[in-house]
């Protein structure tokens, strides 16, 4: 996972208006676009390419630490199945 994304999304497990903006992102074919400007509002640089799921791509221990006991999971560009940002527990 691109450590600008990570930084991101574990800003987005500790930010409750940031989560919420997030988990208001339901149209599937706007989503990445939307996630990118909220992104910036709250100072990262993302691109659409950062969302791109990375076949093969094993978790490393703070990442599996951050999904254990359970997490929010935001659809993104979801053309392919099962590709999801995650946040930390809540």
């Amino acid at each position: 996972m691109n450590e600008n994304l990570k930084k991101f999304l574990e800003e987005a497990s500790k930010n409750e208006e940031l989560k919420t903006k997030l988990e208001a992102l339901t149209d599937k074919d706007t989503a990445t676009e939307k996630a990118i400007e909220i992104a910036k509002e709250y100072g990262f640089t993302l691109t659409t390419e950062d969302f791109k799921e990375t076949h093969g791509a094993v978790l490393s221990d703070d990442e599996l630490d951050q999904v254990a006991g359970g997490a929010g999971c935001w659809f993104i560009n979801s053309d392919t199945p099962g590709r999801c940002i995650i946040s930390g527990s809540y």
